[in-house]
């Protein structure tokens, strides 16, 4: 049966329901409860199959995701210069809201198992990952700007939000991607289920939602596009045989 297939369907179509309302009834701390709900499959996926590393990992990656966002608030490298508003609460240092770091971290882990699970050699697998990750903020900073998260200094011409953001976002991809596979090892990777993609998958149908509501067409589409990948890529993997068809 196809059973995770079905239920990630489900799950999906709830989240971008969720997502469409959202933008008309969010308020300061809307995104901070589904931000933290939504991270922790993917971390427990993770410590599930490897405690240590998976500690190690999640606490590198929040680490760094913080440092770099308040390095281009002060510095504008490498995403441009912007400031991020209330919705996210509270402000280390007057700067980065604390919770970032469940909003980063989890989608590095299911960009690069995604990856994982479709190519064998490893310089596709990385740059396939990296790849998503970028492609996730085409979906992720158009729905975050409608919701008032952050606002642009120099907005540009896609959805007011800068080249040099998704520069950037390539920047930081490439360095989640080397941490991924410098501390988690190919078995533990393997290990990984259907959790470790549930932050990526229900966090970019919730933008697909939000997007919707807004009008804001092509990252809308872009977001059916890479739900409709990964969901066949569940279905593939884990719904329709055990051993998964690679390049």
């Amino acid at each position: 049966m196809r059973n995770k297939g079905i239920i990630l369907i489900v799950l999906s179509g709830l989240m971008a329901f969720i997502g469409y309302h959202a933008l008309r009834v969010k308020d300061d701390y809307f995104s901070m409860i589904p931000m933290i709900l939504l991270a922790l499959p993917a971390y427990f996926d993770l410590l599930r199959v490897h405690l240590k590393k998976g500690l190690i990992l999640i606490t590198v990656l929040s680490l760094y995701a913080t440092c770099i966002e308040a390095l281009s608030i002060v510095t504008s490298f490498p995403y441009g210069s912007f400031n991020y508003n209330a919705q996210l609460g509270y402000k280390l240092f007057d700067l980065v809201p604390w919770g970032v770091g469940f909003g980063w971290g989890p989608l590095v882990i299911g960009a690069f198992a995604l990856a994982h699970w479709i190519f064998e050699k490893r310089p596709v697998q990385f740059a396939v990952g990296a790849g998503l990750l970028v492609f996730t903020d085409l979906i992720l900073d158009p729905g975050a700007v409608l919701m008032n998260f952050w606002t642009w200094a120099d907005p540009g011409v896609y959805y007011s939000i800068p080249v040099t953001n998704y520069l950037g976002w390539g920047l930081s991809a490439i360095v989640g991607g080397l941490i991924f596979y410098k501390l988690i090892p190919n078995h533990v990777i393997q290990k990984l289920s259907v959790l470790s993609i549930l932050t990526l998958s229900l966090g970019n149908a919730f933008w697909v939602g939000v997007t919707l509501s807004g009008a804001y067409w092509m990252p809308f589409l872009l977001g059916i596009l890479l739900q409709g990948f990964v969901i066949y890529t569940v279905w593939i993997k884990f719904d329709k045989s055990d051993t998964f068809l690679r390049n």
